[in-house]
């Protein structure tokens, strides 16, 4: 053991031959991680793969050391930040504030709706739209000048038209309308 801990401490110090550590894969790899320096792997072989001549009654033996290098396999990932030393004083850190970007062009879409449906409820869009009503029945000329949301298709019949709010009339749509862009357009506005 304190061998392998001599040969580590004389890689680190730099005070050693390649020659040395060519044997040990771990310090071969140590070696070209922090020198990076390239060592060539040392080659095993067994004595299987050894072709012996007619005229050598004694085979050659050979002993692997270690296993072989190309069996290695080594994964460097993310490193983790290393931790700061004991009265070591670290540069205070600057991070840009982040910005958030806002769609603008959807809250101006529900700012629109919600003006719409709130002009709509005092009957503005009769003096806009109101021409358009054919039939003598229920139009904006017999003060019908709210547009009825769910039956706005029939705007050019008295079908498309209401009494405004001033005279106590609103129907659910125009509620519905009312609290679903209200809810909105505070979505839309909050930082």
């Amino acid at each position: 053991m304190s061998s392998e801990q001599d040969k580590l401490n004389r890689l680190l110090s730099g005070d050693f031959s390649p020659d040395e550590i060519a044997n040990d894969p771990m310090l071969v790899s140590l070696a070209e991680r922090i020198y990076g320096i390239k060592i060539d792997p040392v080659i095993t072989t067994k004595p299987r793969d050894f072709v012996s001549t007619a005229g050598d009654a004694h085979p050659t033996e050979v002993t692997e050391v270690a296993p072989p290098t190309d069996m290695l396999i080594e994964v460097i990932g993310d490193l983790a930040p290393a931790l700061p030393m004991p009265g070591m004083q670290l540069p205070p850190l600057s991070i840009p504030p982040i910005e958030s970007k806002k769609n603008k062009g959807f809250q101006r879409i529900v700012m629109a709706g919600f003006g719409f449906v709130l002009l709509n409820l005092v009957g503005v869009w009769s003096y806009v739209f109101g021409s358009l009503c054919q039939a003598g029945d229920l139009c904006p000329t017999d003060g019908y000048t709210k547009i009825n949301l769910m039956e706005i298709y029939k705007i050019n019949s008295g079908y498309g038209w209401s009494e405004p709010v001033q005279s106590g009339a609103y129907g659910i749509p125009d509620i519905v309308a009312v609290i679903i862009l209200g809810i909105a357009l505070f979505m839309t506005m909050r930082k």
